[in-house]
C-alpha cells in the first residue's frame, strides 16, 4: 500500500493519493474481470476466424476427390510423338489410346497492301488518302454469319498510314492492324497488315470491300495480299471421314481430354491413371487435416500455474467453445463412413493406407496406398469420391461451419455481442469511478473547508486567552 503523505493545507492528507487508490480498488473489482473477459472473447474469435480459414483450405483439398471435380483419380495424357500432337487429361477422361493425323492446322486469315509511293519517312507521314477532296472508303468483315464482325472505314487526303492502323484498331475487336517495315531504316517501305486475332473460318475469316478509288492512281493502296484463314483438318482412327475444328486446341472431341494440333502428322494419344498425382493430392489432404487437429490440441489446452499458495488454470481461446469439436466430429465420422462395399481389398480408409493415431491424426502408408491404388484403382477412387462428396461439396459438412453465416460466423457474432455488452458495463464501471471521484473531492474540500475554519478559531481563542493572563503561555 502506497504511503500517504501528509500535504493537505488544513488537514495535512494527501487526498489525491487516496482518490486514486480507492479508484484503482474499484477498477480491480470492477473493471479488471471484465477487461480481462473481453480478452478472452478476442482470443477466441480469433481463433474461430483462423479455424474457418484451416477448413476452407481442407474444403479446397478434398473438393478435389468429390465428382464435381471428375472423381479422385488424377489422369494424365502422352503422345507418341509430341512434334504432332500434345495432349492434357482432366479426372473425367477414360483410359484409352487415340490414333490422330493431322493434315491441316487451323490458322487466323491477314490482309497486307502494299503502297505505290515509297518518298516517306515514316508512317505518320504516308498519305494513303486520295489527292483530291474526296474521301475513300474501305470495309473488313472478320468471321462469318453469324458471329462477323464489319469494320468501316472512311479517310482522305490527310489520312496517314499510323491514322490508318488507328481507326481500325479503335473498331475492332475480331482483328488487329499493324505497320510491318519490309525495307529498311534508310529507306523504310511500311504494309498495312491486319490479322483476325482467332484462327477458323467462322471467327478468322477476311473478306475485304475496298471503295472505288483505294485502288486506282489517287490512292497509296496499290495490290492487297490475302492469306485466308483454315481450319484444323484430322482423322481418328476407327472414325470415318475428315474431322474440322476452327482451333488447334481441341476439347470437345473426347470427354475430359484436350488435344494440342502443332503440325501436319500423326501421333498416339495416351490416357492413364496418374498414381503419382493421385498419392499428392491425398497427402495434401493429411496435412491439411493433421495441421487443423495441431492447432485445436494448441487452443484447447489448460495450462495449470502453481506458485507458492495460488493455484491458476489458464484455458486456451478454444476452451470455452464446441464449435470446433463438432466440426472435427463431423470430419471423423465422414471418413470412417466412406465405405466402397463392392471393393475387394480395397473398401475403408484404412485400406488406402490412411489410419488415425492416438493423438487424434491421420497417418498415411504410402507403400500400402500404391499398392492399393495400382490393384483396385476404381476402388480408391469410389472410396475417396465418397469421402469429398460428404465434405467438400455445398451441401457438404464443411459448409455448415464456413459459409457466410455459418456455425462458426454465429459464434464469432454471438462474442461481438458479448464483447459490446461488456465493453458498455465497462464504460459505466469508469463513469460511476469519475462520479466517486467528483464526490470525494467535494467531501474532502469541505472537510478542509471546516478544518480551516477550526483552526482559525483555535488561533483567535489562544490569542484571546493570552491576553486575559497568560493562559496561552
Amino acid at each position: 500500500m502506497t504511503n500517504i503523505n501528509f500535504a493537505g493545507l488544513a488537514s495535512g492528507i494527501d487526498t489525491e493519493a487516496l482518490i486514486s487508490q480507492m479508484s484503482e480498488a474499484t477498477r480491480r473489482q470492477r473493471i479488471a474481470p471484465n477487461k480481462a473477459k473481453v480478452a478472452n472473447l478476442q482470443d477466441t474469435n480469433s481463433a474461430l476466424k483462423e479455424f474457418k480459414s484451416m477448413l476452407q483450405k481442407l474444403q479446397t483439398v478434398t473438393r478435389s476427390f468429390s465428382t464435381l471435380d471428375g472423381g479422385a483419380i488424377s489422369k494424365f495424357a502422352t503422345s507418341s510423338n509430341e512434334q504432332f500432337v500434345t495432349a492434357s487429361a482432366s479426372k473425367s477422361a477414360l483410359n484409352g489410346s487415340y490414333d490422330l493425323t493431322v493434315s491441316n492446322l487451323a490458322k487466323n486469315g491477314t490482309v497486307s497492301f502494299e503502297t505505290r509511293e515509297k518518298t516517306y519517312t515514316s508512317p505518320n507521314d504516308a498519305i494513303i488518302g486520295p489527292l483530291d477532296a474526296s474521301v475513300l472508303t474501305a470495309n473488313f468483315t472478320i468471321g462469318q454469319a453469324p458471329s462477323a464482325e464489319t469494320v468501316n472505314l472512311s479517310f482522305n487526303g490527310f489520312t496517314t498510314l499510323s491514322q490508318f492502323v488507328d481507326l481500325f484498331n479503335a473498331q475492332s475487336t475480331s482483328a488487329i492492324a499493324t505497320l510491318v517495315n519490309i525495307g529498311t531504316a534508310a529507306n523504310p517501305d511500311y504494309r498495312p497488315v491486319i490479322s483476325s486475332k482467332e484462327t477458323g473460318l467462322s471467327k478468322g475469316n477476311i473478306t475485304v470491300n475496298l471503295g472505288p478509288k483505294i485502288l486506282g492512281e489517287t490512292s497509296f493502296f496499290q495490290e492487297e495480299t490475302l492469306s485466308q484463314a483454315e481450319n484444323a483438318k484430322f482423322t481418328m482412327a476407327g472414325i470415318g471421314g475428315e474431322i474440322e475444328r476452327s482451333s488447334n486446341t481441341i476439347n470437345d472431341l473426347v470427354q475430359g481430354v484436350t488435344f494440342r494440333l502443332q503440325a501436319p502428322g500423326s501421333a498416339t494419344i495416351t490416357i492413364e491413371n496418374d498414381n503419382s498425382q493421385t498419392k499428392e493430392k491425398v497427402q495434401e489432404f493429411i496435412d491439411s487435416y493433421n495441421e487443423i487437429v495441431e492447432f485445436l490440441k494448441e487452443k484447447n489446452q489448460i495450462i495449470r500455474e502453481e506458485t507458492d499458495r495460488d493455484v491458476k488454470n489458464i484455458f486456451g481461446p478454444l476452451t470455452s467453445t464446441r464449435i470446433d469439436e463438432g466440426a472435427v466430429s463431423a470430419l471423423r465420422s465422414a471418413i470412417s463412413s466412406s465405405v466402397f462395399s463392392g471393393g475387394s481389398a480395397v473398401r475403408i480408409f484404412a485400406d488406402l493406407g490412411i489410419t488415425t493415431e492416438r493423438d487424434g491424426t491421420l497417418k498415411f502408408d504410402e507403400a500400402k496406398f500404391d499398392q492399393a491404388i495400382e490393384s483396385e484403382p476404381g476402388s480408391v477412387d469410389q472410396v475417396l469420391t465418397a469421402f469429398g462428396d460428404q465434405v467438400a461439396l455445398t451441401n457438404g459438412i464443411l459448409q455448415e461451419y464456413i459459409k457466410f453465416n455459418s456455425l462458426i460466423d454465429l459464434g464469432v457474432q454471438g462474442n461481438d455481442k458479448q464483447i459490446s455488452n461488456i465493453n458498455e458495463r465497462i464504460s459505466q464501471a469508469e463513469q460511476f469511478i469519475l462520479r466517486q471521484e467528483q464526490m470525494m473531492r467535494q467531501r474532502f474540500a469541505r472537510l478542509e473547508s471546516v478544518m480551516g475554519q477550526m483552526q482559525s478559531q483555535q488561533a483567535a481563542l489562544q490569542s484571546a486567552l493570552i491576553g486575559l493572563g497568560g493562559f496561552g503561555k
